[in-house]
């Protein structure tokens, strides 16, 4: 199974290795985090005490969680990545940054979070990626703990690269996520699906907790 998954992320996590796109993004970071937002009420929902930001980027969102949080763990599986952001939030001393595997949450011990969150890059994981990060969220998340997934609301065909698809989703949808967060142990707290530029009902933003 580990070896399936090295080739999921291997497929999913290659064409983001220096690409362009994190300069680009930086234009549409308030869709995240102005006030009135879906996203924005979800995320003050967390506990912010022991938090952590999955596939980091080049820091747009942990810029703005840092002074929220008392202890923040940045992850990301490509270093360069993890350099952009330690130069970018230099002046914060809790933070932590961490390259992961690319489908769970080790070197992080059992119970050693309070939240989890992950904008706009989940949309772009393969399901068995999304299943795995689900299953360790279950383990690295104090009982209450809650994470915030927004990710793919899309049927993709499964014999195609993701990059084909609306705003390179790839294959998930609320249904599926429901799914799997259920037989990972977790909790729907809230589960909402939203446009993405033009597409209606392209993504999918679900709260999650620990039981």
């Amino acid at each position: 199974m580990t070896n399936d998954l090295d080739k999921s992320v291997q497929v999913v996590g290659d064409p983001w290795k220096r690409s362009s796109y994190y300069a680009t993004a930086e234009e549409w970071t308030h869709v995240f985090w102005a006030e009135h937002t879906r996203f924005r009420k979800l995320f003050n929902k967390l506990d912010h005490t022991s938090l952590l930001e999955l596939a980091c980027g080049h820091g747009r969102h942990a810029e703005r969680a840092a002074p929220l949080s008392r202890r923040l763990v940045l992850m990301d599986i490509h270093e360069d990545n993890l350099e952009a952001c330690r130069t970018r939030l230099r002046n914060y001393v809790h933070i932590e940054y961490i390259r992961n595997n690319g489908y769970d949450f080790r070197p992080l011990a059992d119970h050693s979070l309070t939240g989890i969150f992950c904008y706009d890059a989940m949309v772009h994981f393969s399901p068995d990626i999304v299943e795995s990060y689900l299953r360790d969220s279950a383990r690295v998340l104090i009982p209450g703990g809650m994470a915030l997934f927004h990710h793919s609301n899309y049927p993709a065909p499964l014999d195609r690269h993701y990059g084909q698809n609306p705003h390179s989703r790839n294959h998930m949808t609320q249904r599926l996520f429901t799914t799997y967060a259920e037989a990972a142990g977790l909790m729907v707290v809230e589960s909402v699906v939203v446009p993405w530029g033009k597409e209606e009902n392209l993504d999918c933003i679900t709260l999650v907790a620990a039981v």
